[in-house]
């Protein structure tokens, strides 16, 4: 019964803290919205890039 109690304490924390970082996450997306777009801009590059590699790679192992 005390095993049963303290994986529903974990479950519960975990639950709680998951929600408390999608909230952080939330807020900080609309905070710096304006920073997320130029990260996000500055990482399509480097992206097409990996899949360029990635599909090249492809090509030569078949």
């Amino acid at each position: 019964m005390k095993e049963k109690t303290r994986d529903s304490l974990k479950k519960c924390f975990k639950i709680i803290l998951g929600l408390l970082l999608i909230m952080a996450g939330v807020y900080a997306c609309i905070r710096w919205w304006p920073h997320l777009l130029s990260l996000i801009m500055g990482a399509i590059g480097p992206i097409v890039i990996l899949v360029g590699l990635m599909f090249v790679f492809m090509g030569f192992s078949d």
